[in-house]
């Protein structure tokens, strides 16, 4: 439906709201998650969250008047190009409302109510699918539509989040504890801003160097590489707040280190798959202006996972030394904007790729080592690093195989299928472990 230039305005406005996200309720549901479990009462813990829910409510509130009364002129320093304010407006509506549903969606995840979560989180997938195809493809509203859709699907999540949530927010609010909730969160905020530099810089510089179509391309074979993160939800949602309330038994770091070692062998046949598949995955799901952007995938699907497991590095939020959030996430930026600078003005788009996978291992690469002086999982690096290195020479031989489309696919397939042999070899995996992990997640970390 969307030309690549219509795609790069929307990625645009996706980057915008990531910015808004991040900073306009001064990240205070993160300090839900910090202080939920901290209440004694369940009273407290309805004071607390419901202080978090006006104060998101208010902030957003006031951004939507300011940023529609200034539609115009933001929607030329967004988006750089003349001709989209009216899509602005709606991607300004759907920032508000989606940041109501971020809140909301935390919660369930803080209340460990993971049923829950997931049927709000595949009602909102589901009705903004079938909404922005019905506006976008059937009746041809084009981006209109799709905004549109996706308005009409987090507005869905959203009532159905609060259905769920009825008995935990009221109408009360507390001072103090928006002092205290703040006091933590607000050193996110600069940390948060950092996190959406090394997120985003790669579009905002693609468009400064190069064209809002490349932008487009950027983003095709950003969404398919992001595909990977799928098996990292489960991990990320409950992860956080279970280590949050177990850190403290012995046996959590061991536990914490199995857990990683399975997730790493899952996330390392995802990157195979995504990335000596790209090219068939564009084929069928897109149009021939997309097909290039599969020469990127190769490199975004580490980056966009080594972005997010941050989770698997806890030290830091269990001593709440948050400032080193700050002083890790700044440096990481600083390197993006760097590796960005450098790569894009050379080889296009694919440098931003490149780029974005070397600042993300850096900042990983911090995380873990300030996580390990101050809350140590003994984690096998020498193993870890053996399974990487292999993984990143079988691609290399897939990518490089010419033989004929057939052949090529089945050549691939093989070389995915050795990746097991190598676990066991590497000592990542063995069978006891894989049934202990099948026990861990439902039997131990998801008891309430």
């Amino acid at each position: 439906v969307l030309t690549p230039t219509d795609y790069g305005a929307l990625d645009m406005i996706t980057v915008f709201g990531s910015l808004i996200a991040l900073t306009v309720a001064l990240e205070i549901s993160q300090a839900i998650a910090r202080f939920y479990h901290d209440e004694k009462t369940d009273d407290g813990k309805k004071v607390l969250a419901s202080t978090a829910l006006w104060f998101t409510i208010i902030t957003f509130t006031v951004f939507l008047i300011a940023a529609l009364a200034f539609a115009p002129e933001l929607s030329r320093i967004v988006i750089g190009a003349p001709g989209f304010d009216d899509v602005f407006r709606l991607g300004v509506v759907f920032i508000w409302v989606n940041g109501l549903f971020y809140l909301l969606k935390n919660q369930l995840r803080w209340e460990l109510r993971s049923k829950a979560y997931s049927t709000v989180s595949i009602t909102h997938s589901l009705t903004t699918a079938g909404a922005s195809v019905l506006l976008a493809y059937v009746f041809q509203f084009g981006i209109y539509g799709f905004l549109a859709g996706m308005i009409i699907g987090t507005v869905a999540g959203t009532l159905l989040g609060f259905y769920h949530l009825k008995k935990t927010f009221q109408l009360r609010f507390d001072f103090t504890k928006l002092k205290a909730m703040l006091a933590f969160s607000m050193p996110l905020v600069p940390s948060s801003i950092a996190v959406f530099v090394s997120m985003y810089i790669d579009r905002l510089m693609i468009n400064y160097y190069l064209s809002l179509e490349e932008v487009g391309l950027y983003g095709i074979g950003y969404r398919l590489a992001s595909v990977s993160t799928l098996v990292l939800v489960g991990f990320q949602m409950a992860l956080t707040p279970l280590v949050y309330r177990h850190y403290q038994e012995p046996e959590t770091p061991q536990q914490l280190a199995t857990i990683f070692r399975s997730f790493l062998a899952i996330v390392i046949v995802i990157f195979l798959g995504l990335s000596l598949f790209a090219d068939v995955a564009l084929w069928v799901l897109t149009t021939p202006a997309y097909y290039a952007a599969s020469q990127v995938v190769v490199f975004l699907v580490p980056a966009i996972l080594l972005s997010q497991m941050y989770i698997f590095a806890p030290g830091i939020g269990i001593a709440k030394k948050t400032h080193l959030f700050v002083w890790i996430n700044a440096g990481g930026a600083i390197l993006n904007i760097f590796f960005n600078w450098l790569l894009i003005p050379q080889v296009g788009y694919v440098g931003a790729g490149i780029a974005t996978l070397l600042g993300y291992a850096c900042i990983f690469s911090a995380y873990m080592y300030c996580s390990q002086k101050l809350y140590y999982v003994p984690h096998d690096w020498r193993g870890i690093a053996g399974v990487i290195f292999v993984a990143a020479v079988i691609v290399a031989i897939g990518l490089n195989i010419h033989l004929g489309l057939y052949i090529d696919l089945f050549i691939r397939g093989l070389l995915i299928l050795l990746m097991p042999g190598v676990f066991l070899f590497f000592g990542i995996l063995n069978w006891g472990e894989i049934v202990q992990v099948r026990g861990l997640m439902p039997a131990r970390w998801n008891q309430r």
